[in-house]
């Protein structure tokens, strides 16, 4: 998977008109990704155990560069959100990953490689456990925003960012459940502390119990941002 990450990154980057090493340079020589395996308990499940509602996961964006999902049962439940804000199921299929694409992407690309909100819901009752095997792509941690939106990656093309500008044209704008946190100016100043901000956001249920501080901190932060977009 390490592999397969890397090769897909230089496709995007060269897809963007850029060198096919234009990311290279974010990967530590022996780079730490992330792999798991996830079980969705089912809602009948949650109930019994006293949790109640529906968070599998709640909405949120992916921290790194790209990330990559087996749904490994026959549960639906995923979803990513479009342009319009609508949420859109991603069922199954036999034999593919569902590619994702992170915060730290949209920021070195100038926001033309769009982060993917997408959110899970458990398995309704009586259909039993969802379970999937996502592998996060990673990035050296101690890298700041404002090296990011400064030195960053290269250039992209005007006209690749003008095609990505017309998208956004044609649409009005982008409504979305999960604001962009990464960029310079916010709390946190590196990749590594934004992911893990980011983990508290995407797992509130965990939040409340083990970091109530920090969750209290990124609402507030969600808050300021869905203003700054109203006004």
């Amino acid at each position: 998977m390490s592999a397969i990450s890397t090769t897909f990154t230089h496709l995007i980057a060269e897809a963007i008109e850029l060198p096919s090493t234009a990311l290279d340079r974010y990967f530590d020589v022996d780079q730490q990704h992330k792999l798991k395996i996830v079980k969705y308990p089912d809602v009948d499940v949650l109930g019994r155990e006293g949790k109640a509602g529906n968070q599998g996961v709640g909405p949120h964006k992916d921290s790194m560069l790209t990330s990559y999902l087996l749904q490994a049962s026959h549960h639906r439940g995923l979803q990513a959100q479009n342009m319009q804000g609508e949420w859109i199921d991603c069922p199954p299929i036999q034999g593919t990953l569902v590619v994702a694409i992170g915060q730290a992407l949209e920021a070195l690309t100038g926001g033309v490689c769009v982060s993917t909100t997408h959110r899970v819901l458990s398995p309704a009752a009586g259909e039993g456990a969802r379970f999937s095997i996502p592998f996060f792509q990673g990035v050296r941690r101690d890298t700041e925003f404002e090296e990011l939106e400064t030195v960053g990656i290269g250039k992209v093309p005007e006209h690749v960012v003008d095609q990505r500008r017309r998208v956004m044209e044609r649409y009005g704008a982008r409504l979305d459940d999960c604001e962009f946190t990464f960029r310079k100016g916010g709390v946190a100043t590196t990749l590594g502390e934004a992911t893990f901000r980011n983990r508290v956001k995407s797992h509130p249920d965990v939040g409340e119990r083990w970091y109530p501080e920090v969750l209290a901190s990124v609402r507030e932060e969600q808050a300021r941002a869905s203003q700054v977009e109203v006004n």
